[in-house]
C-alpha cells in the first residue's frame, strides 16, 4: 500500500512538473512574439512620426487597430492585436495583447510597446 501512495504522489508531481515547465517555454514563446512584432513597428517606424504616416503604414500592410485613450489623455494610441494569452485563473478572462502605438497631444509617435489588456472579477 506505500509503495502505490508513494508511486502516485512521485506521478503526481512529475505531471505538475512536466506542466510548469510546459507552460513557462509556451510562454517564454508567445513572450517571443510579441518582441518580434514590437521590432518590426520600431523598424518601420520612427518615433515622431505624424499620425498620418502612421495611418498610412497600417493602410498599406492591411492592419486592423483600434483607436483608444487611457487615463484622462488627450492623446491617441492605436492598438493591433497581436495576440492572446491564457489566463491561468478562474476568475480572469483570457487578455488581448496588443502592440501599442502612443502619440503625443501634438499626433506625433512618442512610445511603441506591447500592452496586455484583460477582465478579472
Amino acid at each position: 500500500m506505500r509503495k502505490i501512495i508513494g508511486f502516485t504522489i512521485l506521478g503526481a508531481v512529475v505531471l505538475i512538473s512536466v506542466f510548469l515547465v510546459r507552460s513557462k517555454l509556451n510562454q517564454a514563446r508567445r513572450e517571443a512574439s510579441y518582441r518580434t512584432a514590437v521590432a518590426s513597428f520600431q523598424r518601420d517606424l520612427h518615433i515622431g512620426a505624424d499620425k498620418a504616416e502612421v495611418q498610412q503604414y497600417l493602410h498599406s500592410r492591411k492592419l486592423d487597430y483600434h483607436v483608444v485613450r487611457y487615463g484622462g489623455n488627450d492623446a491617441d494610441t492605436y492598438e493591433i492585436k497581436i495576440g492572446e494569452e491564457p489566463s491561468n485563473s478562474l476568475v480572469c478572462e483570457d487578455w488581448d495583447v496588443y502592440v501599442a502605438l502612443e502619440f503625443t497631444a501634438a499626433d506625433k509617435l512618442r512610445e511603441i510597446h506591447v500592452r496586455k489588456i484583460g477582465t478579472c472579477l
